[in-house]
């Protein structure tokens, strides 16, 4: 079928095909979800390139990454960039909701942004920590991303978490596109550390998880880098449970907020009635000054 949407003719096949197995839920009811929090998603998407993660048949099926755009509609915007092994690629950009229902349309499931727009592509205008659990329990991750709000908080730095929608806790941090790649990845880790040296028990910067404790949660910045990405806030993940990565308040982080309390089936209704706790994300975008 096509779907004339904001004067973009998107084209939709497959509607009824399941995407998530166990929950019996299909490609239609994640485009719909994604039609419902067009006004909360796209302002973390619009202008950023994008890294497809495909998966055509399902979360059950095998997935690929798409990086290469070799041909779209004419709305599809896409920007020539070289990627981290030096290839010159057309990366696909995401613009309006017509192109994010496109992409979904063949099988993103997950939304995939740089950190930074075509505008400011080698200035991110965010870092994040990413608390990465693997055998840790779940109360350790909330409780280290309460030591992240404390460093922030001494930093005078404003700090935005939210589910990842898998296993974890992201912490962000917005900016304003002043400093490279580099750079900022170098401050993420730096606060990294600090979040690890805080709680040594339940935190640590250890790639390895053969040096690593069960009980300690990972504190990741190395997803920083350029080319990286991360799944957007209000990103449906492919995850069993049709999960979302959900922005949060440090409230509900406090109260015990769990991954599973958000799914592309009762998000919608939760922002209608509760808001979006990221409304004012890039209205706190930060100046660091750091050293040249």
């Amino acid at each position: 079928m096509i779907l004339e949407i904001k004067g973009e003719r998107v084209s939709l096949t497959s509607l009824d095909r399941v995407y998530w197995p166990g929950e019996n839920i299909t490609k239609f009811e994640l485009l719909c979800y994604y039609l419902h929090i067009e006004s909360f998603i796209m302002p973390f998407l619009r202008d950023r390139p994008a890294i497809l993660q495909r998966y055509p048949r399902g979360i059950a099926a095998p997935m690929f990454f798409q990086q290469d755009l070799e041909s779209a509609p004419p709305f599809i915007k896409t920007a020539r960039l070289i990627n981290q092994e030096g290839r010159e690629l057309h990366y696909a950009v995401f613009t309006t909701i017509g192109s994010l229902l496109h992409f979904v349309n063949l099988g993103t499931i997950e939304q995939h942004p740089w950190h930074s727009t075509i505008k400011h592509l080698d200035k991110p205008d965010y870092l994040m920590l990413d608390l990465d659990p693997k055998a840790a329990p779940w109360q350790n991750v909330l409780a280290v991303a309460l030591v992240c709000k404390e460093v922030f908080y001494e930093l005078g730095l404003p700090s935005f978490p939210k589910t990842s929608g898998s296993s974890g806790i992201h912490i962000y941090l917005p900016l304003k596109p002043k400093y490279d790649y580099g750079k900022i990845a170098a401050v993420a880790q730096a606060l990294a550390g600090e979040v690890a040296s805080r709680a040594p028990k339940i935190a640590t910067t250890q790639r390895s998880l053969a040096k690593r404790q069960k009980q300690q949660v990972y504190v990741d910045a190395m997803q920083n880098a350029r080319g990286k990405t991360i799944a957007s806030v209000f990103s449906a993940r492919a995850k069993p449970g049709a999960t979302v990565s959900m922005p949060l308040t440090w409230k509900q982080i406090e109260k015990g907020v769990k991954i599973a309390d958000f799914t592309i089936q009762n998000v919608p209704k939760l922002v209608e009635k509760n808001g979006d706790s990221w409304a004012k994300f890039f209205d706190n975008q930060q100046q660091l000054k750091l050293t040249a």
